[in-house]
């Protein structure tokens, strides 16, 4: 029965740490930029302020995509340390009861379930970060190549980053267009984006996903996806596969053809 009563306690406790440490965090969240904001700083701390030169944006997409979200996720640590480092000390002091060592590791070792749980919430927010701002990075950049589009509307329930030139132009003439999205992992989730009634010249999924499988490309091929990666990843990764390019041969061959003839044809 004693060792009932302990569970119970335990686990009420455990419960009650979750709401505090949600508490904290959320708070000290507050304090951290979000994902395109690191996006656009790294990128300006890399190219200074815009207007971007765009050639050599398109000529070094790769390097610039892989160095800019390394720099912008480390923008990114230092924002959480600086906001939750104080945070968590605001809380340990509150729950000392003296003003000595001694008195801050008691608090810190009572302090446990709310620190535990403070930390997987970090955790979980770091990982969700990273694709984020991956994303944000490479919608940055393809902004400032400056190409016409529209952003994330919905079609057929989903909602790629970019349509181009226009949703206007999908709806007259949807495989005249081509849609991009960037997916910082892809696996089974790029059947998210590419739904059955989406229809369109062709996919292009971005990514720096290095596991995805030969049967899985396959099944994306089938579907008109082309993959693309930094330069770097396909080479080592996806030198045999068909439908991975990487960011320069996506504009070199795919998107620069589709401006000139949508420029021909006067639709942009």
């Amino acid at each position: 029965m004693k060792g009932e009563q302990t569970s119970s306690a335990l686990l009420a406790e455990f419960g009650d740490a979750g709401k505090t440490a949600r508490g904290l965090f959320l708070a000290a969240s507050k304090g951290i930029p979000d994902a395109s904001q690191l996006a656009v700083r790294a990128i300006r701390e890399a190219l200074g302020d815009p207007p971007y030169d765009t050639a050599h944006i398109k000529n070094t997409f790769s390097d610039l995509v892989s160095d800019i979200q390394l720099a912008a996720y480390g923008l990114y640590l230092a924002a959480e340390r600086e906001a939750c480092g104080p945070e968590l000390a605001r809380y340990v002091e509150g729950q000392m009861e003296g003003s000595d060592a001694r008195d801050a590791l008691d608090a810190l070792s009572q302090s446990f379930f709310v620190l535990d749980r403070f930390c997987l919430s970090l955790t979980q927010s770091r990982r969700a970060r990273a694709g984020a701002t991956f994303e944000s990075v490479v919608t940055v950049l393809f902004e400032a190549v400056g190409y016409p589009y529209t952003s994330q509307p919905l079609l057929s329930g989903s909602r790629p980053d970019f349509v181009l030139p226009s949703v206007d132009h999908y709806g007259a003439f949807a495989t005249d267009c081509i849609i991009f999205t960037c997916k910082r992992t892809l696996r089974e989730r790029w059947r998210q984006v590419i739904t059955e009634g989406l229809t369109g010249q062709a996919f292009f999924l971005a990514t720096i996903d290095v596991g995805l499988s030969g049967a899985e490309l396959g099944r994306m091929k089938d579907r008109n996806v082309i993959v693309v990666v930094p330069r770097d990843i396909k080479t080592k990764h996806y030198s045999a596969a068909l439908n991975v390019i990487n960011f320069e041969s996506f504009f070199d061959h795919h998107l620069d053809p589709a401006m000139n003839r949508w420029i021909s044809n006067g639709v942009i």
